[in-house]
């Protein structure tokens, strides 16, 4: 069972389609709302050069899943690569984290979308946590049935929430940049920012660096779904590149207009939800809502990109034999509803889990917190399959030594750094540290008994899953 997804060719999204579903699972209204405190915290007011430090790195990696989605367009992505290019282990790990990164990502992201709706509607049950599941289950059962549906039916949904997302969040920036070019805002602007003193030297850096990979964390939902995308060999590649800039762009704007607006007291005061403070700042009632609406659909947005990301990489294992069968079924439009329906429910009992104890729910913020170690992991993983797979050809022009060598080197060795200065600076805690390890390590586990008692094929036999007709596998 190593055929692709056989969507129609009318079923088959575009380009756009593809960058929209990275735009959305990075979610950029939501992580500003829960982040920027933090970067605030940690970076001072000189937030925004971490953001550009880490688009480099970042747009390495891109570049990395560019060229060996050209290669091998496997909805698998990371996991295909990494098990084809070194070993089937590491690449069941990589496939693995993934899972680990986008189904308890759509948890964290469910009970913010129960809260947002609430604050809106009825603010008086925000703080009901059966109120919070409710909403926050209805939520989920309602973009589970849109992926359902097929992809094109998510793509049009999410362009439209992606566009209104994007403009009121650089719409209410503008005013912000507006109001310190004036002197209007709680912190006056000075260069004094973007030194190394006003950055907070290398562990304000760091801070930053962490946050700003959590930040980026998500343009590659893009890939997943490259079974289903019309030239599934370029567009793909193309929206992932396209969304690390868009994104790049969009986090230095906002984050320059948005961080001063507030004191920094007050801006720790909100930091559960920072922008719904800072617009009440910048626009009148009722206007200040929209900003709130802004973050409710970006997360659900987010929340759609999670679900459609993790059922396409349960599919590909699927395919290898190293996830249930069931996740092999698939619907009239080509879309794997087995796997989506499956990773739903497993949101759902997650989510009920984590609101029923107060205890449980603790450990799912922390195992949320390891989310960008764990991206972080995956990310350096897919630059070092493509360095090395490309090694041969690096010396063939320049464009090939900077794009497949010194690009995809970068990345590797920026996500090792952002590793160990983690863990030196006491950035991550032993706590988070300890549910990243202990999430890879159960995976191990899982290897293990897949290969030595499962005998399942993939550890034993690697070869490259078939491709449609017509498309070639060509070299970057």
């Amino acid at each position: 069972m190593d055929a692709p997804l056989p969507a129609a060719r009318t079923d088959r999204v575009g380009v756009g389609d593809a960058l929209i579903l990275g735009l959305s699972s990075s979610g950029p209204s939501q992580t500003l709302a829960v982040s920027l405190a933090g970067l605030v915290a940690v970076s001072g007011y000189g937030g925004v050069l971490p953001i550009l430090i880490c688009f480099v790195p970042m747009l390495g990696i891109a570049i990395a899943y560019q060229r060996l989605n050209r290669w091998e367009p496997s909805a698998g992505a990371t996991y295909t690569w990494v098990a084809n290019v070194f070993n089937p282990y590491l690449g069941f790990m990589s496939g693995w984290m993934i899972l680990l990164y986008y189904t308890l990502g759509t948890t964290t992201l469910t009970i913010p979308a129960g809260i947002y709706t609430l604050d809106l509607v009825y603010p008086a049950l925000v703080e009901d946590r059966g109120a919070v599941f409710v909403v926050g289950a209805l939520w989920n059962v309602l973009v589970t049935a849109f992926a359902v549906l097929g992809l094109g039916v998510v793509a049009r949904v999410e362009r439209v929430v992606v566009v209104f997302e994007y403009a009121v969040l650089l719409v209410v920036a503008a005013l912000g940049l507006f109001a310190l070019a004036r002197g209007g805002t709680a912190v006056d602007f000075s260069w004094e920012w973007f030194t190394w003193h006003g950055l907070g030297g290398m562990k304000g850096l760091m801070g930053g660096i962490l946050i700003a990979c959590f930040m980026y964390s998500g343009w590659d939902a893009a890939i997943y779904v490259n079974e289903e995308t019309r030239d599934r060999t370029q567009n793909p590649g193309r929206a992932a590149l396209a969304s690390v800039v868009i994104l790049a762009a969009v986090y230095a704007i906002t984050t320059l207009g948005f961080q001063g607006v507030l004191s920094p007291a007050q801006l720790q005061a909100h930091a559960g939800n920072a922008l719904a403070a800072i617009s009440a700042r910048l626009l009148p009632t009722p206007w200040d809502l929209v900003m709130g609406l802004a973050v409710l659909t970006g997360t659900l947005a987010s929340l759609q990109a999670a679900v459609v990301s993790a059922a396409r990489m349960g599919f590909a294992m699927s395919r290898d034999g190293v996830m249930p069968r069931l996740f092999l079924r698939r619907g009239a439009a080509g879309g794997p509803w087995a796997a989506t329906l499956v990773m739903s429910v497993l949101n759902l009992s997650l989510l009920a889990l984590a609101m029923g104890t107060g205890t449980l729910a603790t450990a799912l913020g922390n195992a949320a917190s390891s989310l960008g170690l764990i991206s972080i992991v995956f990310y350096g993983l897919t630059a070092a399959a493509a360095f090395w797979h490309f090694r041969a050809g690096l010396a063939a022009s320049p464009r090939d030594l900077i794009l497949g060598g010194a690009f995809p080197a970068i990345g590797v060795v920026f996500a090792v750094w952002v590793l160990i200065e983690s863990v030196l600076t006491g950035a991550v805690t032993r706590v988070v540290m300890l549910y990243g390890l202990g999430s890879i390590g159960l995976g191990a586990l899982v290897a293990v008994w897949l290969h030595r008692v499962n005998h399942a094929a993939f550890f034993v036999h690697r070869t490259l899953p078939r491709i449609d007709a017509g498309v070639s596998r060509e070299e970057c």
